[in-house]
């Protein structure tokens, strides 16, 4: 009896792990899970072609087909190894990322707008400061500190409003993030990548080609 335990006692345990897959098109990204990513380990991300994807609701249902949401990249290494997937399949840029103005700071703007204020989103206190809750984000399983860290201009960096005659001023303000500076090829050791679009895309006869976004950064978890 006790030769027959000690037998079993020394067969090595096999320990069986699934093999981490994602979908076609998608690459694969490890991550070390943390409370800021929802304990994500492992990330799927696709750069989906589609035109108009400047326009948030067609950015979101294009991911949506996928079973996915808008993405972002959770950091420097992400964001370079989705960069050179871009340049090698040919894709331009810029690219639909995750990340929209939250409603109610995007009335504060507005509000500063009217009574001619100035706008520093960086040195706001409250909920309205870049690094607190001024962009909200579909995704759960990223950490936006990176993101948040890499736009090259303050923000917002376009806004405006339209008004005829006496009418009421019509304020609008680019709230949605965009990828950019993927395509470069110089020095990318601290290229910034991130900046904002206007959120409702390009109409039929848009002559503002920055309004023209036609690829958006997906992601999702593993099969």
């Amino acid at each position: 009896m006790v030769a027959l335990l000690l037998l079993f006692l020394t067969i090595p345990v096999a320990v069986f792990t699934k093999d981490v897959k994602c979908p076609d098109g998608f690459l694969h990204f490890k991550r070390t899970p943390t409370a800021k990513n929802n304990h994500t380990k492992d990330w799927c991300m696709k750069v989906s072609v589609y035109e108009n994807v400047g326009n948030r609701d067609n950015a979101r249902s294009v991911c949506l087909d996928d079973n996915a949401t808008l993405t972002i990249p959770e950091n420097r290494e992400e964001y370079e190894a989705i960069s050179a997937y871009i340049r090698k399949a040919n894709i331009s840029e810029p690219h639909a990322i995750d990340g929209q103005m939250s409603q109610r700071c995007k009335l504060k703007i507005f509000r500063h707008q009217l009574l001619r204020l100035k706008i520093n989103t960086t040195a706001w206190p409250g909920d309205c400061n870049i690094k607190k809750k001024l962009f909200s984000f579909d995704d759960a399983n990223t950490d936006t500190t990176f993101a948040l860290s890499q736009f090259a201009n303050s923000i917002p960096n376009g806004q405006g409003y339209f008004q005829h005659n006496s009418d009421p001023q019509l304020f609008w303000v680019d709230e949605c993030m965009k990828m950019i500076s993927t395509t470069d090829t110089g020095n990318r050791t601290a290229i910034k990548f991130a900046d904002v679009s206007w959120c409702m895309g390009a109409g039929a006869d848009e002559s503002d080609k920055s309004k023209f976004i036609n690829s958006v950064l997906c992601g999702r978890r593993p099969l």
